[in-house]
């Protein structure tokens, strides 16, 4: 407790004031994180909790599950990322931005994970569609085309306690064991479809055709008429491509540099070179599988060295190899179509600045699950993001949309049985904040009942 008499000295080598610094208490709550007021006001709006609870009678324990949910959701989004970190919650007034009773202890919420997952895993898969659905509404509907963009990610796990976690693909520490998650997002519009939670020793490609063909099927009946596929190296094979052609969509898969696929490329021809000679770009077209084989590769002329003779050696520095089934493309515009979809490393990071996959427990369906919550805070805030923020504001990440809107500080007061949340009217958070508010409040139409 700080006490009325304690003070700062006097500072005369400064420029400006010399005075003494009095440290005095004050009345009522102080918070940092007064931007959670739109992640409330959306959720609401939504009727997220009410959904939730609609769906998850069976599941048991002494809080709802939508209390569960959001207390996980706003801690990761205020910057906690492990059970230990739930307190954090009580003792710095977001509980009462929210109007919680009590927030879960972290204990209670461990034996949670464990006992509801089987349930609450595909029903947040389902809620996470549902907000993608809402926000497109929003937007003024459904894009025309998309483009799915898949990868997986590895987190990196010490010791075998975590159920799940297995020695396999692991570049950032090869033999420690992982998990290994996969993950799915929208090219055009940043919203994330999904995860799907795997160990660690599952390959890059398990359940990606079954998911795809879901994922497919959620687009198309949502109106979007034109679906193209991306995926990496990863995922080659040859029923990969099959399942795509039957699934119907555009896709563009990039091809493993395998010496027995120099039997499938066409003939290789000069796309561009420089003035000089010494650069040159060159492209192929060929067929695997029925399918094009579309080549790329960058190469510099080497020059001899001193007393050999000039052979004209060239060197590769770049090379590609995308198979696709679009007709009217080249092997450029295949390899820079492809290289668009890189973005999903970025939305994969903005996830890892979410804290996911930082919890793990030693059961399989709990350690799905926080990344089933994970993938619904980040669409929670993808859609002020994108939709009441605007502007610049849609390139933020999570970790700058906290620092600058969420943990903006405020004072938490009470009058007439009315809680209100003040801010300073030089706070910067504040010319945001209002606006969004008033966003939410005319652009969500009421919402579902459960």
């Amino acid at each position: 407790m700080v006490r009325g008499n304690d003070y700062t000295g006097p500072r005369p080598h400064v420029q400006g004031s010399a005075a003494a610094l009095r440290v005095r208490g004050g009345g009522g709550r102080i918070t940092d994180a007064g931007g959670l007021v739109v992640v409330r006001k959306l959720w609401d709006a939504l009727g997220l909790g009410r959904w939730i609870d609609g769906r998850a009678r069976d599941v048991p324990g002494r809080y709802r599950p939508s209390l569960m949910v959001e207390s996980w959701v706003v801690l990761l989004l205020y910057g906690g990322g492990v059970m230990d970190d739930l307190p954090l919650l009580e003792r710095r007034g977001v509980r009462r931005i929210f109007g919680w009773a009590r927030v879960p202890h972290p204990a209670t919420f461990g034996r949670w994970l464990r006992c509801s997952a089987a349930v609450m895993s595909p029903l947040l898969d389902e809620l996470l569609w549902r907000m993608v659905r809402r926000r497109w509404e929003l937007a003024g509907g459904a894009p025309r085309s998309a483009t799915i963009v898949m990868d997986s990610t590895v987190v990196v796990r010490y010791g075998l306690k975590q159920a799940g976690a297995e020695r396999g693909y692991n570049p950032k520490k090869p033999g420690r064991p992982s998990h290994h998650p996969l993950l799915a997002y929208v090219l055009e519009t940043g919203d994330c479809l999904g995860v799907r939670w795997r160990p660690g020793g599952a390959h890059t490609a398990r359940g990606a055709e079954a998911w795809l063909a879901g994922l497919v099927a959620r687009l198309r009946g949502a109106g979007v008429r034109r679906i193209t596929v991306r995926l990496d190296k990863g995922f080659f094979s040859k029923s990969i491509a099959r399942r795509m052609e039957e699934l119907g969509v555009s896709y563009l898969l990039k091809v493993p540099r395998h010496a027995w696929l120099d039997g499938f490329r066409g003939a290789w021809e000069t796309a561009a070179r420089d003035e000089a000679g010494d650069r040159e770009l060159r492209t192929a077209s060929g067929e695997l599988w029925g399918t094009r084989l579309l080549s790329v590769e960058r190469r510099r002329r080497v020059g001899p060295d001193e007393g050999e003779l000039d052979l004209a050696a060239w060197e590769t520095t770049m090379s590609a190899d995308v198979l696709t089934n679009i007709g009217s493309i080249g092997p450029v515009e295949a390899w820079r179509a492809y290289n668009a979809g890189a973005v999903v490393e970025q939305r994969i990071e903005e996830l890892g600045q979410l804290s996911a996959g930082r919890t793990a427990v030693d059961d399989l369906g709990g350690n799905a699950l926080p990344w089933s919550l994970a993938v619904l805070a980040y669409q929670l805030l993808h859609i002020p993001r994108a939709n009441f923020l605007g502007g610049r504001w849609r390139a933020v990440q999570p970790r700058g949309i906290r620092l600058r809107l969420l943990r903006a500080p405020a004072r938490i007061t009470s009058h007439a049985r009315r809680t209100s949340l003040r801010f300073a009217r030089a706070e910067p958070a504040l010319g945001l904040l209002r606006p969004a508010l008033r966003a939410i409040e005319r652009g969500l139409p009421p919402p579902a009942p459960a």
